[in-house]
């Protein structure tokens, strides 16, 4: 059977008739074409036909007297019917042959590699600015257009690349180098006073001097210059060096003369929620609303694939636990303490380097709060570098 036969449908049929031949010859003087005609009996005779030409020997037969009996049925035609009685399997091989003409084109996992010190996260929600994102067309991913998108967003990049195999694209950076610890010796800057202060010490290993111990400076002095004057010229240089200073700093804290605090748990609830990409969809109201009262607790659970690769889909479970609350007086000495301690403590993270020589810590309780005044005598490493421009001598004459 060929390919035109198979398309347009063929049957396999029997035919029982007291003389075999007869029948035969009756349906040849129709011009019916038989094919493939097999004696399997005194009485029976098999042979294949074409579908259209079934009905008309069947009723020959019958008229004749004869049984014509339907054995099966060959060829595309009639497997195309039995397909179409079935429209889910049908659904299933189009979705199948849409699916495997369009997931190749895309990309729907997002991987980055060869940063150190640049967040992944930040690099991933910069490339999703830039058009590097779930269902992003994979010819589009690879244009440079995109690659200086993703630079301009995440300065601290030095170099970006985009690669793609299969549905993932990984983004290959390289990061720059901090320009401080990059800049060339032949730069010239000077080390100029962040704060007010007295001098307490001054160490100079490149530059010159312009401080002394003991001298009170004022904020944006020049301390070290990147400038020497030796003589018939100038020497420029980047000045290197450590000025420590005597200075004073204000610092005002309050805390809450009450605290509430939680005792037993009263009741638990969950909230269910939907992320989809960036956005979250609420499936049940009031979902996300927390009170005082009520401690939360988050649980994604990620759509994920075999391989690891997760799906930006994922299934939010808040749990809110309720409790009660009592209220309870702050001991004085308590919140003296803790002023005092969170005083301390933020005054060592905004000097660069240095320590606290002495204070003056009044706290006093008025409208329900605990207000701490504090006055602190610090040494501190005030030096900071400033860039110069060429020309400037900083009162150096050549």
């Amino acid at each position: 059977m060929d390919f035109w036969k198979s398309l347009e449908g063929m049957v396999e049929a029997e035919l029982t008739s007291a003389e075999p031949g007869a029948a035969l010859a009756a349906i040849n003087d129709r011009n019916v074409p038989l094919f493939d005609v097999r004696q399997e009996g005194n009485l029976t005779v098999r042979f294949l036909l074409r579908r259209r030409d079934y009905g008309e020997i069947a009723a020959l037969c019958e008229k004749r007297g004869e049984k014509l009996r339907l054995c099966r049925r060959l060829g595309i035609y009639w497997a195309g019917r039995r397909l179409m009685a079935r429209p889910v399997l049908l659904l299933g091989l189009a979705l199948f042959l849409a699916a495997a003409l369009y997931l190749p084109t895309r990309i729907f996992f997002v991987e980055v590699e060869g940063n150190t010190t640049v967040p992944t996260r930040l690099i991933l929600e910069a490339a999703g600015e830039s058009g590097i994102r779930f269902g992003a067309s994979r010819r589009a991913v690879r244009s440079e257009k995109m690659k200086n998108a993703l630079l301009s967003k995440v300065p601290e990049l030095q170099w970006a690349g985009v690669n793609t195999a299969g549905c993932v694209a990984t983004i290959s950076v390289r990061e720059r180098t901090d320009p401080k610890l990059t800049q060339k010796d032949s730069a010239v800057s000077s080390i100029v006073a962040a704060r007010d202060g007295f001098v307490l010490s001054a160490t100079v290993t490149r530059g010159t001097a312009l401080c002394r111990v003991g001298q009170a400076v004022k904020a944006g002095q020049v301390l070290i210059s990147g400038y020497t004057d030796c003589g018939i010229c100038i020497q420029a240089t980047r000045a290197e060096g450590e000025v420590y200073a005597q200075t004073n700093r204000f610092f005002t804290a309050v805390t809450p003369s009450q605290w509430a605090f939680r005792t037993d748990a009263t009741a638990v609830r969950k909230k269910y929620s939907l992320l989809l990409g960036k956005k979250r969809i609420i499936l049940w109201k009031d979902s996300g609303i927390l009170e005082g009262s009520c401690g939360r607790m988050d649980t994604e659970y990620k759509l994920t694939l075999p391989g690891g690769f997760s799906l930006p889909a994922a299934l939010c479970v808040e749990v809110y636990t309720e409790y009660e609350t009592e209220s309870a007086a702050v001991d004085a000495g308590t919140a003296e303490a803790a002023l005092s301690g969170f005083a301390r403590r933020y005054l060592s993270r905004q000097m660069l380097a240095g320590s606290i020589l002495g204070k003056q810590e009044p706290v006093t309780d008025t409208d329900g709060v605990y207000r701490l005044e504090g006055s602190y005598v610090c040494a501190e490493m005030i030096g900071r570098v400033r860039a110069e421009q060429i020309g400037d001598t900083n009162g150096k004459s050549g």
